[in-house]
């Protein structure tokens, strides 16, 4: 059973957690841009294909937005006698399919979906 203080610390952190979720979720999708922008001109336009040469290209970018999905957003937090960096997790999964669907033409799985 938790304590007053307990519950009113883990109030403070969910009220922190959605309080920087657009901020990560900006910084997250900068990086997914960043990543599918170096690889979306190797997909086809037009019949979606894909050179043998650029496989694994395409893999290692889409390795890299399955692992974003579960993205560790730091924080500095001031107070009045210290200073600390604080860490808050989201999961950004649906916005990475999102991407990899709209932008590279796949439908992005991870661990345990069907």
């Amino acid at each position: 059973m938790e304590t007053a203080k307990e519950l009113k610390q883990s109030d403070n952190y969910q009220t922190a957690w959605e309080s920087r979720k657009d901020e990560a979720r900006d910084e997250c999708m900068t990086e997914a841009d960043n990543i599918v922008m170096e690889v979306e001109h190797i997909v086809g336009d037009l019949d979606q294909r894909l050179d043998v040469q650029n496989t694994e290209i395409l893999a290692d970018a889409l390795k890299a937005l399955r692992e974003l999905a579960d993205y560790t957003y730091h924080d500095t937090i001031y107070g009045k006698y210290a200073t600390h960096t604080e860490e808050f997790i989201y999961d950004f999964r649906k916005d990475m399919k999102m991407i990899a669907q709209e932008r590279l033409c796949y439908e992005l799985k991870f661990k345990g979906e069907r």
